[in-house]
């Protein structure tokens, strides 16, 4: 169960299909299980074909730190995960976006 308010989905969705349209998006951490705090920070990895772009990955960044979203977004690109970090995902995660055609 994802522990976001909805309002927050919606801008956090929106910013992704700007951003990264064609790459699914995974949701992680404590946004995703029971451990959530008040102010706890959400954990996403983009999986797309090739490494995301620095430079994306940064405006990304910017775009949420710069929305009304009330906590901290954590932005990893799953090529530039270590693969023993990506099997810890990979144990519990939801997909929040899937890509675009």
């Amino acid at each position: 169960m994802i522990n976001v308010d909805k309002k927050y989905l919606e801008i956090i969705k929106d910013i992704l299909q700007k951003y990264v349209p064609k790459c699914e998006v995974r949701l992680f951490g404590s946004r995703l299980t029971n451990k959530i705090k008040k102010y706890s920070d959400m954990d996403i990895v983009i999986v797309g074909k090739e490494k995301i772009k620095r430079q994306t990955l940064i405006r990304l960044k910017e775009e949420f730190e710069n929305s009304d979203i009330s906590f901290r977004i954590d932005v990893l690109d799953w090529h530039r995960t270590s693969d023993s970090f990506k099997k810890i995902i990979e144990k519990e995660y939801d997909v929040i976006q899937n890509p675009s055609i």
